[in-house]
This record gives structure tokens, C-alpha cells and sequence, in this order.
């Protein structure tokens, strides 16, 4: 599978250097996205050959990174690198394909109303010290920066090594904006994939911030730069993330996709139906919820159901696509339908009971996002019961793929452990997950194909190339396909079921 992304990739520093601490990292991340790659690092105003500014404010520091960034990219941001970054993500997000955060806070100075950033005294102190003599504030800056982590005398020699180019009037004017900055109005703002990074043990932003901030993730052992003293963790972190954005889904393409396969979804969605039902069954009877809501209903096939089972409740189904609830309502017109995004219901906090999910959360691109919507609308002591693939499923398809083209022809799946964390992490206190794997026959990849469309599932990434699959990459997949062929001739399709329940706690989150 390719790795690079789609769009260049710019890196910009923080307070104190130039793009020389960026050191192999431009280098490593281009030997792994590929040849084709675009990774460049680009200097702030005053900062490294780059000319400075007469303003330094954030409104002119976000104009002159709209002149000298690509049309289209992503960002990655060291310290106020990456609040500059966050900055222009919230004011541009039509020029940002994704953004990363290194060691940024959403405020580098604390007040009472955001504590976990530097004492207001400590930076008043670096003012100071860079109006008096600036070389003396850099030399204790460079101690922060490497203060905490596990190589913390190696990392000092490494930054003294440096031979940053910073214009004085540049330095004290952006460590006037540093202090000033504050990132939490842009945070609603900013739509596209993010991912914040921490390092355990930061001397200048407390890692306790990573709890304000959505989609962090903390490099243990790790100081202000966990990108020189924990470069192969930090890799692999952002390699997962690019990853994803391979991966990522078109939920337009998706609504439509379901929306042509409505009419004849329930002739072919045999596996769906069965381990829906076996999901309904395990529901007591005695529960008897006031609201219920089937989540990712399709057809209404289980909403249906769901009434019957409980007559006295009052059953929604809810889809992404128009076209199923359109097809559902002319089959069960006294049911209720909504058409919302499950990681953003039109639906009042707490108000649901029961949600039941079968096959259909699987389409939400932030686990995290949808976790915490999915604890918001159940009320107190409220169930999830859950069906999803997961990432073994379909592995036959994805082998033989794989040996056709670099092409991205099978939707990725969240693993069991994913789901765990995810839900976990929203506030459920009972999640009890389970994964099986389920092995269908077919008598061709053909049928096997056929019936993938038939029921809206074939590919939908955004990221996937928009052309028709031809007859000899077809012909090469059926024979790529054929080492998997059964003794009785038919081929398997191996389909791994995530199952189980989850429970929100009726005491609230401390």
C-alpha cells in the first residue's frame, strides 16, 4: 500500500531555532513516504535566512504563512510552530489536508482559567532576560527544551551544537507572541484530521495539557523534542497517521454508495442480518427502554424489530445515507427516521436508553469523535450493543489485491483493542468486547464482488483513485485469489465480528 500522502508536507519550528532542529526527521519521514514525497521545512519570519516582518502579530504571522505555504498540505508544528499551525488550520482549513502538533499547548503562559502551562513570572523572566542579553536567554532556553527527558545531557550538546540564525527584534517580538497566543477559540474550527504530541516529561508544556487537547498522544520518557530523543517512537507514530489518511473515508461517496445498494441490500446482507439478530437476542426483555436508537439503520430491517420487541419504547432509526431512509420509510412508514452523522446527532444529551449498532460504525473516520457522541446521547446507565468488522476482515480480498497493485481496494478496520481504548477513554466504565472470526464461502470472487456492491460496502476512501477497475487487473486478482480456494471449489471470504455491550455509568465523569 502507498504510504506517502496525497500532499506535500511542511514543517515548521518553534521559539529559540531555526529548521536545523528539525535535524533527520524531514529526511526519515521521506524515506518512508516514498520517492515521490514533498517533505520541506520552512523558517519563520527573522528565523534562518527567512526575511522578518514589521508586524509580528498572529493575524500577520498567519498571512505570511499563506503566502509561502503550498496550495494544499500538511502541517507539522514544533511548540509555537504548531499553535502558528493550528492558527492557520482554523483561518484556512480548505488548505490544510491534516495537521500535527509537537509539544504545543493551546496557551505557552498559564492564568487561573488555564493552569498547565508556564508560570506567568517564569516567561515574564525570558523577556527580560532576551532584552538584556539574548545569547544568556537562549543558552537557559536550551536547557528547557531538554529539560526532563531521559537523554538530557546528550540533548543539550546536540542543541549547542546548533548554529540557529534568529534576528534579535524577530526573537523578542515572537516570544511576545508566544505569550500572547491562545489556541483554544481556534480548536472548534479546525475540521481537518489532527494529532497533538506530547512528550512525557516536558519542562515547558505539562503534559497534564494533552487532557485539553482531542487526538494526543504522549512519547514516554520524552522532554520538548521527542523527535531527537525518541525519534523511532515518534516515527511510528506519525507513520500511523499518515497511514490513516490513506484510509480515510468519503462519507458523501459512503451515503450515496448505501443509498443505490437500498433496494436490494436485504436479499444480499445475509451475514449482516444473522449477526444483527444474534446481537437483538442478547438483549433482555426486561430492559423495556423508553427511547431506543438503531444507529446506522440502513434498511429499518432491525428497526422494525426493535419496535416489535418493544412495543412501548420509542424506536428512531438513524442513517447517514438519504436514499436507505428513504427505502425504509416506504417500507415501515410508522417508524421514526432521522438522516444525522453518528459522530454529530441531532439528538439531546442523555436521551436515549439503548443504542444498537449493527455494521454501520464502522464508516466513522474518529473513533475518538464517535465515542464521545455515542456516551453523550445515552443517559445514565444507557447500553451500547455494538456489531463491527474488524481489521481481519476480508483478508483473502486485501492479500490478493496486494499483489495486483499499490491500490487501496479494502477499507481499513479498527481492531478490538481500538474500540477498547476509544470507548474507554469517552467515559464508558463497562465495555465487554469480544472478536470472532466468521469464515463465507462463495463460488467465485466474482459473486464475492458482486455482493460487496450489493450491499454499499466496496471501497470508499478519499484518498482512492477515481478510475474503473479494468479486466486484467481483474483477472489477475481472480487468479491472485485462487491460492484461497477451498477443497470443494468455492472461495473463502473471512469476515472478523467485533461484538458486544457497553455501559455508561449513571455517575458522571470527574
Amino acid at each position: 500500500m502507498p504510504k506517502k500522502p496525497q500532499q506535500p508536507i511542511v514543517m515548521i519550528h518553534g521559539w529559540g531555532t531555526d529548521s536545523q532542529i528539525w535535524q533527520s526527521l524531514p529526511e526519515r519521514l521521506s524515506a518512508n513516504r516514498g520517492q515521490d514525497s514533498q517533505i520541506q521545512t520552512l523558517d519563520l519570519p527573522g528565523f534562518g535566512n527567512t526575511p522578518g516582518l514589521d508586524d509580528y502579530s498572529e493575524a500577520s504571522l498567519i498571512n505570511w504563512m499563506a503566502k509561502h505555504l503550498p496550495s494544499k498540505c500538511y502541517l507539522i508544528g514544533l511548540s509555537l510552530g504548531g499553535m502558528l499551525c493550528r492558527a492557520f488550520a482554523a483561518q484556512h482549513p480548505e488548505r490544510v489536508a491534516g495537521l500535527i502538533t509537537i509539544s504545543s499547548n493551546l496557551k505557552f503562559v498559564a492564568n487561573e482559567q488555564y493552569p498547565h502551562a508556564m508560570a506567568r513570572d517564569d516567561f515574564d523572566g525570558f523577556l527580560s532576560s532576551w532584552a538584556e542579553n539574548n545569547q544568556i536567554c537562549l543558552k537557559r532556553f536550551t536547557g528547557l527544551l531538554a529539560q526532563g527527558d531521559t537523554q538530557q545531557r546528550p540533548l543539550i550538546r546536540q542543541l549547542r551544537s546548533l548554529e540557529s540564525t534568529i534576528d534579535p527584534v524577530a526573537g523578542g517580538a515572537l516570544l511576545q507572541l508566544l505569550g500572547s497566543l491562545d489556541n483554544q477559540p481556534h480548536m472548534a474550527q479546525i475540521q481537518c484530521p489532527s494529532l497533538n504530541i506530547f512528550g512525557e516529561s516536558d519542562g515547558l508544556v505539562p503534559v497534564a495539557a494533552a487532557a485539553n487537547i482531542e487526538h494526543s498522544h504522549i512519547i514516554s520518557g520524552a522532554g520538548h523534542l521527542p523527535h531527537l530523543t525518541a525519534a523511532d517512537q515518534l516515527i511510528d507514530v506519525l507513520d500511523n497517521f499518515f497511514e490513516r489518511q490513506s484510509y480515510r473515508l468519503d462519507k458523501q461517496k459512503v451515503a450515496e454508495s448505501f443509498g443505490r445498494a437500498a433496494q436490494r441490500y436485504d436479499a444480499v446482507a445475509q451475514l449482516q442480518h444473522r449477526m444483527g439478530e444474534q446481537l437483538l437476542n442478547s438483549i433482555s426483555n426486561h430492559q423495556a427502554p423508553a427511547n431506543i436508537l438503531d444507529l446506522g439503520c440502513g434498511t429499518g430491517y432491525h428497526s422494525v424489530q426493535l419496535q416489535r420487541r418493544f412495543p412501548q419504547s420509542q424506536v428512531t432509526g438513524v442513517d447517514i445515507s438519504p436514499g436507505m431512509l428513504a427505502y425504509a420509510q416506504t417500507q415501515y412508514p410508522d417508524c421514526t427516521w432521522l438522516c444525522s452523522d453518528a459522530e454529530q446527532m441531532d439528538l439531546a444529551t442523555g436521551s436515549q436508553q439503548l443504542i444498537f449498532s449493527n455494521f454501520a460504525l464502522q464508516w466513522c473516520d474518529d473513533l475518538a469523535r464517535l465515542a464521545a457522541e455515542l456516551h453523550r446521547v445515552l443517559g445514565a446507565e444507557g447500553q451500547l450493543y455494538l456489531v463491527v468488522p474488524g481489521p481481519q476482515t476480508l483478508l483473502e480480498l486485501r492479500e490478493a489485491w496486494a499483489q495486483v497493485d499499490e491500490g487501496i481496494h479494502v477499507n481499513r478496520f479498527s481492531s478490538l483493542h481500538e474500540w477498547q481504548a476509544a470507548l474507554t477513554d469517552a467515559g464508558f466504565d463497562k465495555v465487554k468486547l469480544e472478536s470472532n472470526l466468521v469464515t463465507e464461502q462463495h463460488q467465485s470472487v466474482r459473486e464475492l464482488l458482486l455482493e460487496l456492491k450489493n450491499v454499499g460496502a466496496h471501497n470508499n476512501n478519499a484518498g482512492k483513485a477515481n478510475h474503473l477497475t479494468g479486466k486484467q487487473q481483474l483477472k489477475a486478482l481472480y487468479n491472485a485469489y485462487d491460492k484461497f480456494r477451498l477443497p470443494d471449489g468455492t472461495i473463502p471470504a473471512t469476515w472478523e465480528i467485533i461484538s458486544g455491550v457497553i455501559t455508561k455509568s449513571s455517575l458522571p465523569n470527574l
